[in-house]
C-alpha cells in the first residue's frame, strides 16, 4: 500500500497553475507549428466572465465549489467552444472529485484544441495512469519528452514520471536507460535520482540506491520525495526508526506533500499500531479529503479499533465515489466484504460485496487471487 511517487500530486498543482495561467484568457497567445511566431485568438467576452467566475468559485471554496465551478467552465464552454483552459479545469475538477475517466475525457477535449498544451497531458497522463491505461498513460509522457525541444525541466520531469509508470509495471532496465538517457541530454536533477533510487531499492540493489539518493539530496536538500525514499531504504534495510524520522522530515518540509505520511501510517498499520496510523491518516485528509488511498487505509485503521461503523462508512465513500476501475475503488470493495464476512457476521451481504469486486475490480488487482480463494471458502 505504500506510495513511493508524489507524480499525481505534483501532475496536478502544475496542471491548475498552468491552465488557469493566474490571468483572463480574454486574448490568448497560440503558437504555431514552428514556435518562431505567434498570433492571438481572441476569446468572447461572455465567456471571459463565466470563466473567471468559475476561478473564483475554487478560490472561495466550501462544500460545493467545485460544482459551482465545473458549472461556470461549461457556461464558458457553451458560449466559446475553443476555450481548451475550461477544460483543462474541468478536469482538475474531475481529479479532484475521484474521476478519473472524466477527467481523461476533458484533457482530451483540451488537447483537441490546444495539443501543445503539456500540462494538460501529463495531467491526463496521470489519470489514465491511476485508471490503469499503462500504454495509453505511456504515449502522453512520450509525446511531452518529444516535443519538450529544448526545455530541459520539462524533459527531466516527463522522463521521471515515465520511470515511475515503467518501475509500476516491473520494466526496470527500460526505465534506467530512460533516466540515462535525460541526464545525458538534459542534465541530472534531485527527482531523477529520487526515481533512480526507488528503481534500484526494487531491484534490492541498495548501496546503489543510497549512492544515487544522497546525490538527490545534494542537488535539492529540501526535496521529500528524497527523503520519502531515504525512509523506504531504511525500512528494506531493516531500520525502522530512521524510516521514521525521515518520513517524518520528509512530511515537515512540505505540508502539501502527504506521501511521507501516508507511508507511515502504512507501516504503523502492519504493526498493528492503528491509534497511531489514525492520527497520520486523519492529517492527510484534513488537507486532502478525496484522498481516496488515505480513506481506504483510514478504514484498516478504524477497523483494527473495532469501530466497524465508521470503516464500513469510509469504505463504502470510497466505493461510492472513486473511479470505477480504480485501484483505490477495489480495495474499498474488498474490505467491505471481508468487513462483513469476518467481523459483522452479514456473510449474505459479504458474499454480495465479493461478487461485486471480482466482476468489477481491474485484473490485475492485488486481492483478486484472495477474493477467489474467498469465494471458494463460502461455497
Amino acid at each position: 500500500m505504500k506510495r513511493v511517487s508524489t507524480s499525481t500530486a505534483l501532475a496536478l498543482l502544475a496542471a491548475m497553475a498552468t491552465g488557469c495561467g493566474g490571468a483572463s484568457p480574454a486574448t490568448r497567445r497560440t503558437a504555431s507549428k514552428d514556435k518562431t511566431s505567434e498570433v492571438r485568438t481572441p476569446v468572447k467576452a461572455g465567456a471571459v466572465k463565466e470563466f473567471e467566475a468559475g476561478l473564483r468559485a475554487q478560490r472561495l471554496g466550501g462544500a460545493d465549489s467545485n460544482a459551482k465551478a465545473k458549472a461556470k467552465f461549461e457556461a464558458a464552454l457553451a458560449i466559446d467552444g475553443t476555450l481548451w483552459e475550461a477544460w483543462h479545469n474541468i478536469g482538475y475538477l474531475a481529479v479532484d472529485g475521484g474521476d478519473d475517466a472524466a477527467a481523461v475525457v476533458a484533457f482530451g477535449k483540451a488537447l483537441a484544441i490546444n495539443g501543445d498544451n503539456t500540462s494538460s497531458r501529463l495531467a491526463r497522463a496521470e489519470a489514465e495512469r491511476r485508471l490503469g491505461k499503462v500504454g495509453d498513460a505511456r504515449a502522453d509522457y512520450q509525446a511531452v519528452l518529444a516535443n519538450a525541444d529544448d526545455d530541459d525541466t520539462l524533459r527531466r520531469d516527463a522522463a521521471a514520471r515515465m520511470a515511475s509508470l515503467l518501475r509500476d509495471a516491473g520494466k526496470f532496465e527500460e526505465a534506467i536507460e530512460g533516466l540515462r538517457d535525460v541526464i545525458r541530454t538534459s542534465g541530472a536533477s534531485a527527482r531523477i535520482y529520487t526515481e533512480l533510487g526507488m528503481i534500484y531499492i526494487e531491484q534490492k540493489r541498495f548501496e546503489l540506491a543510497a549512492l544515487v539518493l544522497a546525490k538527490a539530496v545534494e542537488l535539492d536538500a529540501k526535496e521529500p520525495a528524497a527523503y520519502n525514499a531515504l525512509a523506504l531504504l531504511a525500512l528494506r534495510q531493516g531500520k525502522a526508526q530512521e524510516a521514521f524520522d525521515r518520513f517524518d522530515y520528509a512530511a515537515s518540509l512540505d505540508p502539501k506533500y502527504t506521501d511521507a505520511r501516508f507511508n507511515k501510517a502504512t507501516v504503523l498499520l502492519d504493526a498493528g499500531d492503528y491509534a497511531r496510523a489514525k492520527v497520520e491518516l486523519d492529517k492527510i485528509l484534513e488537507k486532502r479529503p478525496d484522498d481516496f488511498g488515505a480513506v481506504v487505509a483510514l478504514g484498516i485503521a478504524e477497523r483494527g479499533l473495532k469501530d466497524f461503523a465508521a470503516a464500513k462508512a469510509a469504505w463504502e465513500n470510497v466505493v461510492k465515489r472513486a473511479s470505477a476501475r480504480s485501484e483505490t475503488r477495489a480495495d474499498a470493495m474488498f474490505n467491505l466484504a471481508l468487513l462483513k464476512i469476518d467481523f459483522l457476521q452479514d456473510t449474505v451481504g459479504g458474499k454480495a460485496d465479493l461478487e461485486r469486486y471480482i466482476n468489477e475490480a481491474p485484473s490485475g488487482h492485488s486481492k483478486r487471487a484472495a477474493a477467489e480463494e474467498k469465494r471458494k471458502e463460502l461455497k
